[in-house]
């Protein structure tokens, strides 16, 4: 027994070590080491074809995507927080936005604490918004097969999203403020598209900030256009980036910066007021700019001028992406519209679409 363990033992060391001579040869003529990777592997290029995540850009040898931002005009980023007679005039005239806007998105920032319960109690605190929502509610365009009688159940059956659209729509209504037919369509269209990126998206933003930053960003488009029209009637650029240099040629503001100005005498929160003051900065700077500059709010920013870009081309006012691929691949998007307007998603903005059509 003794001679036999002997030769077992010699046997085994004999194997092992003849295995590590292979190892070792193996090792030797690879031309790298065993198991040596780049950190970023597990997160870029290792992943990406399993998962279809869109890496960041990181490489500072390759900045092609930067391209997009060499333009002949950008608007400043100093913005001015004292403006000239008439434009003075308007924000005076315009009446103040309900508190309960600031409520019900403080409401919808906490995923946890927020209830159907808790919704409509807060709503329920105005009557005739109870009864606006309930007769939208039960309108031909959600064709309920029974009639809705409360606001807990419009809440249940629609969901938080679609009522705190519908609680904006008719708060800014009582502001006198009476958006166009395209102004409602795109406000929309930017509210659903920023809910749905932020919710099929890794990055944690607020949710209820979102929306009301999608139904409100454009706001002071119809202020500006409605109550200082243009002596000779023209009519503004489609395209974006042209269309603020319009603006501020013709009445020496932007709709996006005299947007935070009503926004402001409104009291909203500063930084949903800075984010609707630069909620197209990324089609002129790139993502790691404006971080810098507003680093609390990038996130922000990335999924509402997403949204922004991706309503204009589903109704076809634009064509493309227009911000770099920087901001697209932050939050993990493709920069494909396609790959923002999904056929998941592409249902409900038609639906929204059949509403601003047939609205009055």
């Amino acid at each position: 027994m003794g001679s036999s363990v002997v030769v077992f033992i010699i046997f085994t060391v004999i194997c092992l070590s003849a295995l590590a001579l292979i190892m070792l040869f193996a090792y030797k003529h690879s031309g790298k080491p065993h198991m040596r990777r780049r950190p970023n592997m597990d997160v870029s290029s290792a992943h990406a074809p399993k998962t279809g995540i869109y890496v960041p850009p990181v490489s500072e040898e390759s900045l092609d995507y930067l391209k997009v931002y060499e333009l002949p005009w950008k608007p400043a980023k100093e913005q001015p927080r004292e403006y000239g007679p008439e434009l003075q005039k308007v924000l005076s005239e315009t009446e103040e936005i309900s508190p309960l806007v600031t409520e019900l998105t403080s409401q919808m920032n906490d995923p946890d604490g927020i209830t159907p319960q808790s919704m409509g109690k807060l709503i329920a605190t105005d009557q005739g918004l109870t009864s606006h929502i309930l007769r939208t509610v039960n309108s031909p365009f959600y064709g309920l097969a029974q009639k809705c009688d409360n606001i807990f159940t419009a809440i249940v059956i629609l969901g938080y999203n679609e009522i705190h659209r519908i609680v904006m729509e008719d708060r800014v209504k009582k502001t006198g403020i009476k958006p166009s037919k395209e102004q409602w369509l795109h406000a929309n269209l930017t509210a659903h598209i920023a809910a749905y990126l932020v919710n099929t998206s890794r990055v944690k933003v607020p949710l209820g900030t979102l929306i009301t930053l999608g139904m409100l960003h454009d706001i002071a488009k119809d202020v500006l256009y409605q109550k200082m029209p243009l002596r000779d009637g023209a009519e503004p650029p489609s395209d974006p980036r042209a269309r603020l240099q319009w603006e501020v040629e013709n009445y020496g503001i932007d709709h996006a910066s005299f947007g935070a100005a009503l926004a402001r005498n409104w009291r909203i929160p500063e930084r949903m007021c800075l984010c609707i003051e630069q909620h197209h900065w990324p089609m002129f700077w790139p993502y790691r700019e404006i971080g810098k500059i507003s680093p609390d709010i990038i996130n922000e920013l990335t999924f509402l001028s997403l949204a922004d870009v991706a309503a204009k081309n589903f109704t076809q006012e634009i064509q493309g992406t227009y911000i770099g691929d920087d901001y697209y691949s932050s939050v993990r998007k493709t920069p494909k519209m396609e790959r923002i307007l999904t056929p998941e998603l592409v249902p409900e903005l038609k639906r929204i679409m059949k509403i601003g059509v047939e609205k009055e």
